[in-house]
Order: C-alpha cells, then structure tokens, then sequence
C-alpha cells in the first residue's frame, strides 16, 4: 500500500512537470476545513480534512486525536494514557436479544439467544502479541509491517501495544489456537459488546460516538493503542469494540441466518464464502460501530484496518 501511495506521488510529480512544460496550471489546493493544508495545498496534505484544529504543526491536546498528524495520539508530556491490564474479561452465563430492528436488513429479526460462559481478551490482539506467536513459529508475519500512515509498525517497538492488522482470519484463528482460545462466534462477541440486560446501541450506551470512546473516522487516521478510551469500554469491560479495527468473529457469513438461528450458543452457519466482521474501525462512520452491524470479508482479506481478540473457556487465564 506504501509503494502504491509512493506510485501515485510520483505520478502526480511527472503531471506537474509536463502541464508546466505546457504552460497548464498547477491544480489548485483543495482544503475543505481551511487550515491552510489539503491537496495540492503549498503548506502539505492533512490528516484530517474536516477539522481545521487537526494539521501537521498544531499543537498536541489531550483529546483522544491526533491533532498534529504524526501518527500519535495524546503525545504530549501531560497527556495521561490509562493503564493496560492484560486479564481478560468474563462474560457470564445469559441470554440477550441479538440484532436490530432498525439496522440493516442482515441485523433481522431480533432474536433471543443463550450463551455459554467464557472468558474473552480485553483487548484487540496486540502487535506484541502476535510477534511472540510468530517468534515461536506458530503464526505467519503479517503481510505488511506497516500501518496507514506509519512505514513501520509491527517491526517498531513504540507500537507494541497497538493491534495487529494485515493478518487473515487463518491467521487470526491459528494466534487464538496458540494463546489457548478461539476467535468468538457473531453472538458472542456481540453479547460481549452490547451486555446482557437492555443491549447497548454502542458498547459504552446509546450516546452518539466521540473520540473519547471510540477511534473511528477523523479521530486519528490509523490505529491507536489498544485500551486508551476508558470511556467506550462494553458493560463487562472489554476496550475497542468499537472502532480502531474490525474483528474477526469465527462465522460464516449468512444475510439471513438470523432468521433460522438456533437459541442457544449458535456458531453460524456450516459452509460459506465470506467470514463475519464486527466493531468498526478507524476510518468508520457511526453506524458501523453499533453493536449489531455485521460486514462480510473473504477469509484470505488482509487490511490496515482489520484485526481481532480471542475468547477462551470460562475459567482460562
């Protein structure tokens, strides 16, 4: 992706140079929030086109975004991150109402279902994590080390803490297999998220997303550390579900499996072509973040904005 996006300036670099050859003009700057950056602008590109506070030179707050586009969020001295706690959380023994009648069409019906006890990461698996999986030749490195905006990200330790992308659902099952759990079915990842009693439309509430809570888009442009929003935790205490990556679950995807589900404990259908997705990510809208949205991926997609957690047995860990 890196050498594309190089590709492309140096496609534009020649444009340039042959309209001025020809006496064209330069294309003109295009910022849309009028910071000054933008496409095509003299000062450089934005990170983020739609807020005039977000732009390579501002200065650092402790908001949740990364206001000077460097990559990095709350980088300033006096930016506090929240304390990382590597148990995972326990969701217990219940039944919820799985779905949305107001969702997409593949979110119904809404339908009660019963679920096992397990125990599932409190985090998104984390570039430190996978890299100990694959030191012990148990996992395949990603297919890119890098991430949206950062030439190096898996292979530089100042993201250790950030989750693992470019990785297929083969290879995030086969991590889940090594750390002792598996990748979660749709109805327990999303029991984990939305809680038992009243379902959450977010997993913090029925509050519209912010950057406090949720890294999607126009908070950061890429991923960020993994548990830094307190703010959007689930009801049993699980970080990120919504946005930073979307997450692979163990099912295969059926737009109307919904309606034939069995109650308890459902595991999806048998066969398929495409696995289910959940939680959003770093360049989603609102709606994408919802507890209930499902989006369906080829198992062999790898991409900067995808990752996963694990669950394992009740008791595990």
């Amino acid at each position: 992706m890196l050498a594309g996006a190089a590709g492309f300036v140096l496609f534009a670099r020649a444009g340039a140079k042959a309209g001025a050859l020809h006496g064209t003009a330069a294309p003109a700057c295009t910022d849309e929030d009028g910071d000054g950056y933008g496409i095509g602008c003299a000062a450089g590109p934005d990170c983020n086109d739609h807020d005039a506070a977000m732009h390579p030179g501002a200065v650092e707050a402790c908001n949740f975004k990364d206001d000077d586009c460097n990559g990095l969020v709350d980088d300033a001295p006096n930016c506090a991150a929240a304390a990382m706690d590597p148990s995972p959380v326990r969701v217990p023994a219940g039944s919820f109402l799985m779905g949305s009648e107001a969702g997409a069409a593949d979110e119904r019906p809404v339908h009660r279902v019963n679920g096992s006890a397990f125990a599932m990461d409190r985090y998104e698996v984390t570039n430190a994590r996978y890299r100990a999986c694959v030191n012990s030749a148990a996992c395949a490195a990603p297919a890119l080390f890098s991430s949206n905006v950062r030439p190096h990200y898996f292979d530089d330790p100042v993201f250790a803490d950030y989750p693992v992308i470019h990785v297929s659902w083969k290879q995030a099952a086969q991590f889940c297999a090594f750390a002792g759990g598996r990748l979660p079915s749709e109805a327990e990842w999303e029991r984990a998220a939305a809680g038992s009693d009243a379902p959450r439309t977010y997993p913090w509430g029925a509050s519209p997303p912010d950057c406090t809570r949720a890294n999607f888009a126009g908070c950061v442009g890429d991923t960020d550390r993994v548990g830094r929003r307190v703010a959007g935790q689930s009801p049993y205490g699980a970080f990120d579900m919504a946005g930073n990556v979307w997450e692979w679950t163990a099912d295969w995807y059926d737009a109307g499996y919904y309606s034939r589900s069995p109650g308890q404990d459902p595991i999806g259908p048998d066969r398929g072509t495409l696995k289910v997705m959940r939680g959003g990510c770093w360049v989603s809208g609102e709606s994408s973040l919802r507890t209930t949205c499902r989006k369906a991926e080829l198992p062999g997609l790898w991409a900067p904005n995808v990752g996963f957690r694990c669950i394992y047995p009740e008791g595990a860990k």
